[in-house]
């Protein structure tokens, strides 16, 4: 029974989690992830919000410069900020979906990932009285019932192609500098404006938000037009 049980487990490892996700990260299977093409023009996303002490700040620094972003929100966090995510759908943001806590989803059955998934969108659609089109799995982890249940609601995967890696350098030069050094026309890049999963430095969000505004400057010195994800989406479709 014992050895039946492992094998058992190591199938649903394998075929149900691990394949899902090497098809989806490398192979990007049915997600949306960079234009390949040579092209002028990159999306900025922003996961795990909304944040009380955060969001306000990137809010208005996106403002400043005229800046539309898509926010991937976890919908317990917009449950308690309910006033946030209305604010971010006021100043012309998109908001995708993170999940309803910031688990993994491979821990999560084919009903536990749906009822997940359903709650979450019936939370933040309460909230903004709007449909949510994207979603982005926690650490970028798929299983095959990710991916029937995103399509089954009418979403798509959005994942993200530059990691600006604002949560290890932890000081805005180096965000920036990195940033602005490896990134190429047709990226989504994503930026996190919650510190409060498991193992994120405390000050990262605050260094983040700092560094943003050289990157945003930096950007438009490379003459890469930083455009919102519906019209990331429609270029990349085209």
């Amino acid at each position: 029974m014992v050895w039946f049980i492992i094998r058992l487990a190591l199938f649903y490892l394998f075929f149900v989690a691990l394949i899902p996700t090497f098809f989806g990260r490398t192979f990007h299977y049915n997600v949306i992830w960079a234009k390949k093409d040579e092209t002028s023009w990159v999306a900025i996303t922003f996961d795990d919000g909304p944040d009380p002490r955060y969001t306000p700040e990137l809010l208005s620094l996106l403002e400043k410069y005229d800046i539309k972003a898509c926010f991937f929100l976890l919908a317990e966090k917009a449950q308690k900020y309910p006033a946030l995510v209305q604010e971010i759908v006021k100043r012309g943001h998109q908001i995708g979906l993170h999940g309803y806590r910031h688990c993994m989803n491979w821990l999560l059955g084919p009903k536990a990932t749906y009822l997940e998934i359903k709650k979450s969108v019936e939370v933040i659609k309460k909230i903004t009285g709007r449909n949510i089109y994207y979603y982005r799995p926690p650490w970028g982890l798929f299983t095959a019932f990710v991916y029937r249940c995103v399509r089954k609601m009418g979403m798509k995967i959005v994942m993200w192609s530059f990691m600006s890696w604002d949560w290890k350098y932890k000081k805005p030069n180096k965000i920036a500098n990195y940033v602005l050094k490896k990134v190429r026309g047709g990226n989504i890049l994503i930026f996190h404006d919650s510190s409060t999963n498991i193992g994120c430095d405390k000050n990262a969000p605050e260094a983040m938000i700092q560094s943003l505004e050289y990157i945003i400057k930096g950007l438009r010195k490379k003459n890469l037009e930083i455009v919102d994800i519906n019209r990331f989406v429609e270029k990349w479709s085209a």
